[in-house]
Order: structure tokens, then C-alpha cells, then sequence
């Protein structure tokens, strides 16, 4: 029984000298992050988020908690994913996807940036500049049925701006051609639009615009053509 006794206390005695010595380990400053390595490509566009990670600097890289980390950086809206990797015993590294720009949007006097889901998350000033169409909307719901249009438009790299007018949807190209559409027009009746503009582009010939809403034709107009 005694043998039993001492045998217990042993284990106890060296499972708390064991305990003591992995908290004294882990507070060593060996494991103080020294560096935050934070990869991604638009640092002015997740600037707050940058600083926030910064702070990580100087605590215990074994008391960091990847998965919870993880987890509040991807509610923000600019961030599509993100991997954090701890290179012992000091460095801590952020890889950040941020969410593709697909389109701007002009919206209350503000020019802003959206993905593809017509989720604005930006400022077009914080980044740099992309060549993407200009959304220029007086109602949030306009955004997603302007991507509509874009995603049917093949040559969508061309379009320069979306905007309402009277009883349709007005999509200007880089060579200042018009296309009159609406939510309805079937993706068929684009490609057309799309032989035609790269036709009079060939030729350095300018339409005004091309109008779509009507179901069996499309009417053109030239510039200075009265017709």
C-alpha cells in the first residue's frame, strides 16, 4: 500500500514539475513574435485590418489561435480567404486573398468598389485602378441587375459605363457606342451587338447606339445619320 502511496505521489510530484516547466517554457521570450509577415496584393484596401495584425507583434506565438483568428478576418467583407501560418519560434505569417474587383459603382456621391455579387466592400479611391465598368446607380438594387447585363456581354472588358434611361438601361462602350437594353434582352441578341461593334471598330466607323428592346430587330443609328 505504502509502495501504491509513494508511487501516486511520484506521478503527482512529476506531473506538476512537468506543468511548471511547459508554463515556464512557453513564457520564454524566445517564443515573442518578433515579425508579422502579412502577404497581399491590396495593402491600402485592407489597411485597418493590416494594422490590426501588426499588434500581434510581441505576444506568445503558443497562445495564438489560428482557427479563431481565422475566423473573425474572413467576416469582414473584403476578405475571400486567409491561411496563418506560425514559423516557430518568432515569425507569425498572414497570407490574405482579398474578394476580386469586378465593377465600380458610383452611389451617393461616393465611387465604390463590388465584386461580382454586387457586394460593395471599398472605396475606389484605397485602390488602385482597375479596368472595369462604372455602375452608376441611385438604388442599391441596380447593382445586381447591372452585373446581370454585364455577365450576358461577352466583350464586357469594353463596356466603360451602366446607367438608367427612360424605360431601359443604357451600356456605353469604349467607343462611345450606346446599347439601349433592358433585364429581359436574351444573351443571343448581344452577340450580334458584338459582330457589329467589332466590325465599326475595324473600321473606325462610329454608331451612336444600338437599340435591343424591341424582339424581332435592333435599330441602329449613325453618327449624323438622320435616317
Amino acid at each position: 500500500m505504502m509502495k501504491m502511496i509513494l508511487k501516486i505521489m511520484f506521478v503527482g510530484i512529476l506531473s506538476w514539475y512537468t506543468y511548471i516547466s511547459y508554463i515556464e517554457f512557453k513564457e520564454k521570450s524566445i517564443f515573442d513574435i518578433v515579425k508579422v509577415e502579412i502577404n497581399v496584393k491590396n495593402k491600402k484596401l485592407v489597411s485597418d485590418l493590416v494594422d490590426s495584425i501588426e499588434n500581434f507583434k510581441g505576444r506568445n506565438i503558443l497562445e495564438i489561435k489560428e482557427g479563431k483568428i481565422k475566423e473573425i478576418l474572413l467576416k469582414d467583407i473584403r476578405v475571400k480567404d486567409v491561411k496563418i501560418i506560425k514559423q516557430m519560434p518568432d515569425i507569425l505569417i498572414f497570407r490574405i486573398e482579398e474578394k476580386i474587383p469586378f465593377t465600380y459603382v458610383e452611389y451617393k456621391g461616393n465611387i465604390y468598389i463590388a465584386d461580382e455579387k454586387g457586394t460593395l466592400y471599398g472605396y475606389m479611391k484605397e485602390s488602385k485602378k482597375y479596368n472595369m465598368p462604372l455602375l452608376r446607380v441611385s438604388q442599391e438594387k441596380d447593382i445586381k441587375e447591372f452585373i446581370k447585363i454585364i455577365k450576358k456581354i461577352k466583350y464586357s472588358g469594353s463596356i466603360s459605363q451602366i446607367y438608367r434611361v427612360k424605360n431601359g438601361i443604357a451600356v456605353t462602350v469604349d467607343t462611345g457606342m450606346k446599347i439601349i437594353t433592358d433585364l429581359n434582352v436574351k444573351r443571343e441578341k448581344y452577340e450580334i451587338v458584338k459582330k457589329i461593334y467589332e466590325l465599326e471598330k475595324e473600321k473606325n466607323n462610329k454608331i451612336e447606339y444600338i437599340d435591343l428592346r424591341f424582339e424581332d430587330y435592333i435599330i441602329k443609328r449613325a453618327e449624323g445619320d438622320q435616317r
